[in-house]
């Protein structure tokens, strides 16, 4: 399965590029046997996890549910997961679509509300629901409280607005027009080798930690089969450094 992604990993190697790989599951809000799969592939394979979680409407047993997991992390994914966007444009919560007051105050109060919940597990990062946010909504996370950015697709500055550290994820293992299912084991592999490769090639920025995105909650057995057989295979990789996210941002 990983044979081709091996090969890539072993020119990297050569050519002394760090590779380092990171995970994001998104949409976190309660407890589920979704969530409960996920936080056993994590603890079973000690690959960190960070969850984004949307604040407004969050259940407490999500609180319980992550408890004493230390390679648990709590990100913010927007407050509502709402859109505001017109029915003509693509979805967006964190679209200037409406006042900035409006947009900084539910942010702020959403970030308050997850550090009070979480605690240190907690990580101040945005993660704008559907990987959308308009530039001058970047400017204002700051001043909401948050100290990072996370979409997708290579970043192009590891420091978009002053004071704030971005890190997107690369491979998306959904295939969300095709039926909400696994996108399969060679879709999900070349993702990650274009990412590599970009870096090693100089159009990626070379100090970016590989992101691999996933959605427990619409998960089928081949994302659970690949994500086991994906972490069991770099676990294996003497070179692959797997950190949690407040190391790959140095927070």
């Amino acid at each position: 399965m990983f044979k081709r992604l091996s090969e890539e990993l072993d020119i990297c190697a050569v050519a002394g590029l760090v590779t380092q790989f990171w995970w994001r599951d998104d949409d976190a809000q309660y407890a589920s046997p979704a969530l409960e799969s996920l936080l056993q592939l994590s603890v079973q394979s000690g690959v960190p996890l960070s969850l984004a979680t949307i604040p407004n409407g969050m259940d407490g047993s999500l609180v319980e549910a992550v408890q004493g997991l230390a390679q648990v992390s709590i990100l913010q994914h927007g407050y509502s997961h709402q859109n505001f966007a017109p029915p003509a444009q693509r979805k967006m919560e964190l679209g200037w679509h409406r006042p900035e007051a409006e947009i900084v105050a539910q942010l702020s109060h959403g970030c308050a509300d997850l550090r009070d919940r979480f605690g240190a597990q907690f990580v101040p990062l945005m993660v704008p629901p559907w990987n959308r946010i308009d530039e001058r909504v970047i400017s204002c996370l700051t001043i909401a409280g948050l100290k990072g950015l996370s979409t997708l697709g290579p970043r192009s500055q590891a420091e978009p607005s002053p004071g704030l550290r971005q890190l997107n994820v690369h491979v998306d293992i959904i295939d969300w027009k095709g039926g909400r299912c696994f996108v399969g084991e060679t879709a999900c592999v070349e993702q990650i080798i274009a990412h590599l490769r970009a870096k090693r090639e100089g159009r990626a920025d070379i100090t970016e930690a590989t992101g691999v995105m996933t959605h427990h909650l619409v998960h089928d057995q081949g994302c659970r089969d690949f994500l086991a057989a994906l972490f069991d295979f770099l676990n294996q990789r003497e070179e692959v450094q797997l950190p949690g996210v407040r190391r790959c941002l140095a927070l």
